[in-house]
């Protein structure tokens, strides 16, 4: 590779449940390439089925990155993961070998792309005084505070993103800078460039999709994963436990709704996520749009040879 020459980085983005991760393993596994993973659950050690994770055969046929790095109770933003992602797409290019980056965080994807961003230190103090005011006064108190100091990461978010919230204004008050002015001083990596494709699904179609998967993961045993981590210990205020999937089942556990209700629950939760995850990519990205069907594989496959000639 000479020395101005980048590395070039295929990326394909989309809702839960939109079938990117299929159509990745069919296109990587006919291409040699290895996937690096872009989910923010995902991270998570010991939590398999409530986070779709690939199967060990999967795993097995297409080499996955960020997968597995660390237990429920660790935290882990997404500064690390550009960190972390852009280390593994660098060893692997020196290597002679390509990757796919593949998952719906848009958070990590955007620092990914854009800079690693401000590293300040949490003020635990500072968040706790804001969760009360959230819990006592109501989200959107929080919510138009951030939009007096820092109005235009308030206009990319939304009151009920309340731990994102409250993070912009932990860094506004810890540095005297809007997070949105930190951000623009950090400069994207010059030695990536990414092309992005974006799978979509009509609403219908991805939210009876988002039902059975939830279905399955009932059948798969999501309760009894669910339990064996509480059983080491894990609980609410674990990073991960806070996932859709497994924090509604914490009111199955203490008798406060039946199995039934919290499955319910995570399936509208879920909808909702990809509610926002599909904003996130039509307002935040710049990419080709493909809408999802019988030979997505297929179609992957043809975008990810096209990304390496170009």
């Amino acid at each position: 590779m000479g020395a101005k020459e980048k590395i070039k980085v295929p990326v394909l983005l989309g809702p839960t449940s939109s079938g990117k991760s299929d159509a990745a393993l069919y296109a990587c596994e006919s291409l040699g390439c290895g996937i690096v993973s872009c989910d923010s659950r995902q991270i998570y050690r010991k939590m398999d089925i409530g986070t779709a994770k690939p199967s060990p055969e999967e795993s097995s046929r297409v080499r996955h990155w960020l997968i597995d790095i660390i237990d429920p109770d660790k935290k882990y933003s997404a500064f690390n993961y550009a960190r972390d992602a852009s280390a593994v797409i660098r060893e692997q290019a020196a290597a002679g070998r390509r990757v796919l980056v593949c998952g719906g965080s848009g958070l990590y994807f955007q620092c990914l792309s854009q800079g690693i961003g401000p590293q300040v230190e949490e003020d635990k103090d500072l968040r706790g005084q804001y969760r009360k005011i959230a819990e006592e006064s109501g989200a959107e108190v929080v919510f138009a505070e951030l939009a007096k100091v820092d109005p235009l990461t308030a206009s990319q978010s939304h009151a009920s993103n309340i731990k994102r919230n409250i993070r912009a204004l932990e860094v506004y008050h810890s540095t005297g800078v809007p997070f949105s002015e930190l951000k623009k001083r950090t400069a994207p990596p010059d030695d990536f460039e990414f092309y992005v494709m974006v799978l979509t699904r009509p609403r219908e179609e991805l939210y009876a999709r988002i039902d059975s998967r939830v279905d399955g993961m009932i059948k798969t045993g999501l309760w009894k994963e669910f339990m064996s981590l509480r059983g080491q210990g894990y609980d609410k205020n674990s990073p991960g436990m806070f996932c859709v999937g497994y924090r509604e089942l914490f009111d199955v556990e203490e008798k406060k709704a039946t199995l039934e209700q919290a499955i319910e629950k995570i399936k509208r939760n879920t909808r909702n996520y990809a509610k926002r995850q599909v904003t996130w990519f039509r307002h935040q990205v710049k990419g080709r749009e493909v809408e999802a069907g019988a030979k997505t594989g297929k179609m992957v496959e043809e975008f990810i040879e096209e990304c390496f000639k170009g």
